[in-house]
């Protein structure tokens, strides 16, 4: 397939690009252009419990390296 871009530098192609997708985008020293659709994920969710009376989510304490390394991790993945 070929697509050629018009004077704004906007290409269309119904078949690939579907209305309100995201891509991402590389493009390689060689000329190549790498696109990737972008899907989302869904949250993980927490189930609440009570603790004293009080509604609570996760039962296991966080500290800030924990939180700082999974973000990390996370973003390095991407």
């Amino acid at each position: 397939m070929t697509l050629t871009a018009d004077n704004k530098g906007r290409v269309t192609a119904a078949e690939i690009f579907t209305p309100g997708k995201s891509f991402e985008t590389i493009k390689l020293s060689t000329g190549q252009i790498i696109m990737s659709e972008l899907t989302r994920k869904e949250p993980p969710t927490l189930r609440v419990r009570r603790v004293n009376g009080k509604l609570r989510g996760a039962a296991v304490e966080l500290s800030r390296e924990v939180v700082a390394a999974a973000v990390r991790s996370e973003r390095d993945s991407r």
